[in-house]
């Protein structure tokens, strides 16, 4: 009972300890990623500015008439939002790590063998938070956004989770190539799959064919059914889950395969 009693301040000082490891290492890797320009302004800037440009200015009008055409819009690029600090930040950032030999460096330190993994993921997700409130915050004060708030929320937690294979997909990137090639090799395989998806625009019937090819095309697919959103819905939504996990498992494989042979 003694020896009981005694072990639990030890075990709680551990896990205390542990959950300090976690938690520094994620400050620390929110705070470099958004003070690196190169990370922070095409991230956080971007997808908002082409919201702007093509929803808001261009295509204002037509929304106006067809309120539709302003959910296929704010999805499109609340999509481009979410996912481009889990891609282009984890992997571009990972790749260069991995450049400087600190990957060695953090494994030879004591730490949870994953808590620089955890941390990217976390980052991740904050950044790509941070890339889509204004996105929705404009959309909503604006009226561009025909949907109750119950749809939004629903909408808005899809796409959260639809991070999840950029994420392994980034992190595929960062463990396969060197710093100065990973942005060109995200970029090689994220640009075409927002087109070819029919992510931006309704595709052609003689292209649908190739859709299902990109990971895209299955988060915007459980984007639409989570907010059920009919009239977009073109693929079961366990279908879409499926793949989704597919992928996060592949993406996720390939690293851990990479990383352990490589480092």
């Amino acid at each position: 009972m003694n020896a009981l009693a005694l072990s639990n301040p030890i075990a709680n000082v551990a896990r205390a300890s542990a959950f300090g490891a976690y938690a520094t290492e994620t400050r620390f890797e929110l705070t470099r990623m958004v003070r690196n320009p190169n990370v922070a302004i095409p991230v956080l800037v971007l997808p908002m500015a082409l919201y702007t440009l093509f929803a808001l200015i261009i295509a204002g009008e037509a929304i106006n008439k067809d309120p539709d055409t302003g959910i296929f819009l704010f999805s499109a690029f609340s999509l481009m939002a979410v996912t481009m600090p889990a891609l282009f930040g984890i992997g571009v950032t990972l790749a260069l790590e991995r450049d400087m030999g600190l990957l060695r460096l953090k494994r030879a330190q004591p730490a949870p063998p994953a808590a620089w993994v955890v941390a990217k993921i976390v980052s991740g997700l904050v950044l790509a938070l941070l890339a889509y409130l204004p996105i929705v915050t404009l959309a909503l004060a604006t009226g561009k956004l025909s949907l109750g708030f119950g749809q939004v929320a629903a909408l808005s937690g899809a796409l959260m989770i639809g991070t999840l294979p950029f994420t392994a997909l980034g992190l595929m990137i960062g463990s396969l190539f060197g710093g100065s090639a990973a942005p060109a090799w995200a970029n090689l395989v994220y640009l075409p799959g927002c087109y070819l998806s029919g992510m931006f625009f309704p595709l052609p019937k003689s292209m649908y064919w190739q859709a299902p090819i990109w990971p895209q095309f299955h988060v915007e697919q459980f984007v639409m059914h989570a907010a059920g959103i009919a009239k977009f819905q073109y693929e079961p939504m366990t279908m879409a889950i499926a793949t989704m996990l597919g992928y996060t498992v592949l993406f996720a494989g390939v690293t851990i395969w990479r990383l352990t042979r490589k480092g």
